[in-house]
């Protein structure tokens, strides 16, 4: 009972000393008033667009950005590696600098929409988030906890403690914390917003914006919405088959052997959880392939900086792509994994302008013209994608179920990412053993245990062995999703995965 009461006596303290650093800002409600009335009211069925400069993925180029003040958006990039997204007032899109345009789901919807609406003065009074006011030290730049309703995602958002206009916005990502900064602000159509702001992506890399003036158009539905035409990069041969000649090393991993600018270069890895196509760099110098840009590359362990390439022709079995861009990242420490050298990653760019079915045990990877694929037992299911990693639907013990992401690229059966370990108390009661998972970025640790069960598209395993993430930063700290699966989950099935048409089926292989 003594215990008790201290607890609650000590939740009271903490709740009347939270109370007094909202206060200082005047509460939620207060600040949250003067904020609105900083930011400005533009006529409901207002367009506002502004051009300007702009330094992303270290190369300079332009930019045009489309606001509407019931939310709807459009950013357009052109560089070296253009890009585009918006969003329609139902879905968010995006157009990548190899040309694809697909609906996004999941984080980076979420986060495409949390930072165009601060962008835009929408959060103030955006009816899908719920505000809240942090507690600060007197002076302090006022904070607030922005949160997508129904939605793992939060952001904390920094006001400037002179204006009340947004200064930072501040996101702490699976792979480390992404930071937008926001400075120069102009009213235009009774609203004020900055006509400069930056993107810190961590691992030294930072895009600058700049608008030189913003004005009011005509409003215009059609300058948020995608058109979502297929990629006119691919080519198909017929005559080739789709079956490839596959290698399964003792890894598990599945190695394949393409063309790169019409020279045998060496295995590439098949990789689902890839989320571009990847070339060392050794090899990509031997080919004479172009260097131009930077990107932030998210594995295991963390973040690290890397160049992209860009090619002309890449060919694996009867799909060629055109003018194909690389992840630069080198791949020589798998050499003594593998036993022989690795030349690259084949991912999600591929995958997404094919049909492919994958057996990770046999080992099986045939390619298809998603025009004339017609799918031999087994049913569809949609698709859903997490960034540009595949994802299901699956059950384990005490009969819970989640998001699950399929990665060919992980050995061994099961990886829980680590928020999941937490939130679900995963570890308690599990005779466990130390571990290590690795990748791009380094290394995170884990905990080995037995898993009672779990199951994939029907089929149960029993007394398995998976791994328990502890990691910090990195990929295995998504919220998004529950965990990992690998090879071993994925052997009793021919999976067959459709980009283009959004959906995938687990066919069971007869054993």
């Amino acid at each position: 009972m003594r215990m008790r009461r201290f607890a609650l006596a000590l939740a009271a303290a903490l709740e009347f000393l939270s109370s007094i650093g909202a206060g200082q800002q005047g509460g939620t409600g207060e600040l949250l008033a003067r904020a609105r009335a900083a930011q400005g009211q533009s006529a409901e069925s207002a367009q506002l667009e502004g051009r300007g400069k702009v330094h992303a993925s270290g190369l300079d180029g332009r930019q045009r950005v489309v606001l509407a003040t019931d939310g709807r958006f459009r950013f357009e990039v052109e560089s070296g590696l253009p890009e585009s997204s918006g969003f329609d007032g139902e879905r968010v899109w995006t157009r990548d600098h190899t040309g694809l345009e697909r609906v996004v789901e999941m984080e980076a919807a979420d986060r495409s929409q949390l930072f165009a609406w601060v962008l835009a003065g929408h959060w103030s009074a955006a009816s899908e988030l719920d505000v809240r006011a942090l507690a600060t030290e007197t002076g302090a730049a006022p904070r607030l906890e922005l949160t997508l309703r129904g939605r793992p995602m939060t952001m904390t958002l920094a006001l400037d403690p002179g204006t009340l206009l947004p200064a930072e916005l501040v996101y702490p990502e699976d792979s480390g914390g992404l930071t937008w900064s926001f400075a120069d602000f102009a009213e235009v159509g009774g609203r004020r917003l900055p006509r400069r702001w930056s993107f810190d992506q961590g691992a030294g890399i930072r895009d600058t914006f700049e608008i030189e003036a913003w004005q009011p158009v005509a409003s215009d539905a059609s300058a948020f919405r995608a058109t979502l035409a297929p990629a006119g990069d691919v080519r198909f041969d017929p005559e080739i088959e789709p079956e490839l000649d596959v290698e399964r090393v003792a890894t598990g991993h599945l190695l394949v052997e393409p063309w790169v600018e019409g020279e045998s270069v060496g295995m590439f890895i098949f990789d689902t959880g890839a989320g571009a196509m990847a070339i060392d760099p050794k090899v990509a110098d031997e080919l004479g392939l172009a260097e131009l840009g930077e990107v932030v590359a998210v594995g295991v362990g963390g973040r690290t900086t890397a160049s992209f390439r860009r090619g002309t022709r890449f060919e694996l079995g009867p799909v060629a792509l055109v003018n194909p861009v690389y992840v630069e990242i080198d791949l020589a420490f798998l050499e003594p994994l593998f036993g022989r050298k690795v030349a690259g990653i084949v991912g999600y760019d591929l995958l997404a302008r094919c049909v492919a079915e994958i057996e990770t045990k046999a080992p099986y990877v045939a390619l298809h013209d998603p025009a004339r694929f017609e799918l031999a037992g087994g049913r569809w299911q949609d698709l859903v994608l997490n960034d540009s990693t595949p994802c299901v639907v699956a059950r384990f013990e005490g009969e819970r179920e989640g998001l699950f992401r399929i990665d060919t690229g992980a050995n061994g059966t099961l990886s829980f990412h680590a928020p999941a370990v937490r939130e679900l108390d995963l570890l308690a009661g599990r005779s466990l053993t130390a571990g290590q998972s690795g990748g791009v970025g380094g290394y995170a640790g884990t905990k080995v245990g037995v898993l009672a069960w779990f199951e994939l598209a029907g089929h149960r395993f029993e007394g398995r062995q998976v791994e328990f993430s502890l990691a910090e930063h990195g990929a295995f700290t998504d919220r998004y999703t529950l965990g990992n699966i690998g090879q071993d989950f994925l052997a009793p099935f021919r999976m067959v995965l459709d980009y283009p048409n959004g959906r995938l089926a687990f066919v069971e292989r007869a054993q």
